[in-house]
């Protein structure tokens, strides 16, 4: 008798550890899973790269409808149950913001599902454990995101927090994610977060109190204004905001300031999120004129740099003309070449990527650059050519992808002159051209010549 109490607590344990079967997935209340990611190359971005996975904790909220946080800036692909049961369907991807990793799993084929999750932020506000609560960015994010600080600090794998039955929100490392935020991801259906659009500063010295605000009480110092997210051409840096949404800043000490002021910006006066598209009203302080600016809250995005992070949508734009394969510039594209990148990358483009990369510009112009020349038996003499800017063809000033395939696409050019940095020139017939194009697809077998934005 003692042997079989004893196998049937080894049994008991065992079974706890085993992944979710179908009999007991209804009475989950966290659900582990599996989230696959599709690897992308912005220096061979014409290859499928091989995809990999992470563990993913989920949460049931309606509606056929699961919710997680996983990796930012990634390419998630689908999800699927840690469960030896096989007949369960994966999960498509309804909606990922990159910025968060926040993200919404949906299935159309499951008969039984578990419970849902209630998301009630104000319960959860008046009933979960609060504390110190700052304004933080996730990691790889741009995005200020307010949450408590755990006095203990949880795994680096985002989990989900519970009091009795109430979701209290996501736990990541030191931070405890208000369920706040996870009933707004719901509630828009997937939407990002708003940004502030701008950058700014105040911890100033003594001499730059004097210098900016000798006659101004408190005053916010502008350092930097985000193209395509805030309002660019109407706010500068070293403007002194006075007021953000009516509220003076004379009346915000210096206690939590930052914080306070992404309240004003990101929040409304009963303290709940605005969404997207919401306007900021400010009055400023410029040139010993006092001024009014207003804008409408948008996600972070870097598509309107000069220098984006990433291609929009993790999908990098290239395209492949005589065997030269022409990208635009990225930051991931640089960092491509690894840790040591600012080392073993082109130095010009380094450059480039430190001082332009916010650049802001009245038109979305790109630094298209020549990454590298395919071995052809036509373009022998250019190989050797390699993380070139792309500056002219045939006179013509090169600012984007489409730009330059429109050009080569012309019907009365019978040549082309493409000018690279460095004073280096490559020239080719309209005939030379088409011929290297046909011996490009039977030499490397390449799905397709270009990726470029519709």
């Amino acid at each position: 008798m003692k042997n079989f109490k004893s196998i049937f607590v080894i049994f008991s344990i065992f079974a706890t550890l085993l992944p979710l079967g179908a009999e007991d997935f209804e009475d989950k209340r966290v659900i582990e899973s599996r989230i696959t990611f599709q690897k992308t190359s912005h220096q061979n971005p014409w290859l499928v790269g091989e995809p990999f996975s992470r563990k993913l904790n989920l949460i049931y909220i309606g509606k056929g409808l699961f919710f997680g946080v996983t990796l930012p800036k990634q390419n998630p692909v689908f999800a699927e149950f840690e469960s030896f049961d096989y007949s369960v369907p994966k999960l498509g991807i309804k909606s990922y913001d990159e910025e968060t990793g926040f993200l919404l799993l949906e299935t159309k084929e499951m008969p039984k599902l578990p419970k849902p999750v209630v998301l009630d932020s104000k319960s959860s506000n008046k009933h979960c454990p609060s504390g110190k609560s700052r304004y933080v960015f996730l990691p790889f994010s741009k995005t200020p995101i307010k949450v408590l600080l755990l006095e203990k600090k949880a795994s680096e794998e985002s989990d989900f927090f519970f009091k009795n039955q109430l979701l209290c929100g996501v736990t990541v490392s030191d931070y405890l994610i208000p369920t706040e935020y996870v009933e707004t991801f719901y509630k828009t259906g997937g939407k990002s977060f708003p940004h502030p659009g701008l950058v700014f500063d105040i911890n100033l010295t003594p001499s730059e109190r004097e210098y900016y605000s000798k006659s101004i009480s408190n005053p916010l110092l502008v350092t930097e204004v985000i193209p395509g997210v805030g309002p660019a051409y109407n706010l500068f840096p070293g403007d002194l905001i006075t007021e953000v949404n009516t509220i003076p800043l004379s009346k915000i000490d210096d206690w939590d300031r930052t914080d306070k002021v992404y309240d004003l910006i990101l929040r409304k006066p009963n303290g709940t999120l605005r969404e997207l598209g919401e306007t900021v009203q400010l009055k400023l302080h410029r040139n010993f004129q006092n001024q009014s600016v207003s804008y409408d809250l948008r996600a972070y995005d870097s598509n309107d740099f000069l220098i984006p992070e990433e291609a929009k949508k993790r999908k990098p734009l290239y395209l492949i003309v005589g065997g030269f394969f022409f990208t635009e510039l990225t930051n991931a594209y640089l960092k491509e070449f690894g840790s040591e990148y600012r080392v073993k990358s082109e130095k010009k483009l380094v450059y480039l990527s430190d001082y332009y990369q916010k650049k802001v510009h009245p038109v979305r112009e790109k630094i298209v650059i020549l990454s590298r020349v395919f071995p052809l038996e036509g373009n022998l003499g250019y190989q050797d050519f390699q993380d070139l800017v792309l500056e002219k063809v045939n006179g013509t000033r090169i600012t984007s992808l489409s730009q330059l395939k429109t050009l080569l696409q012309s019907e009365d050019t019978t040549y082309y002159a493409f000018e690279l940095s460095g004073g280096k020139i490559a020239f080719f017939t309209r005939r030379e051209i088409l011929d290297l194009q046909q011996e490009l697809q039977l030499t490397y077998k390449l799905g397709r010549s270009y990726n470029l934005e519709d």
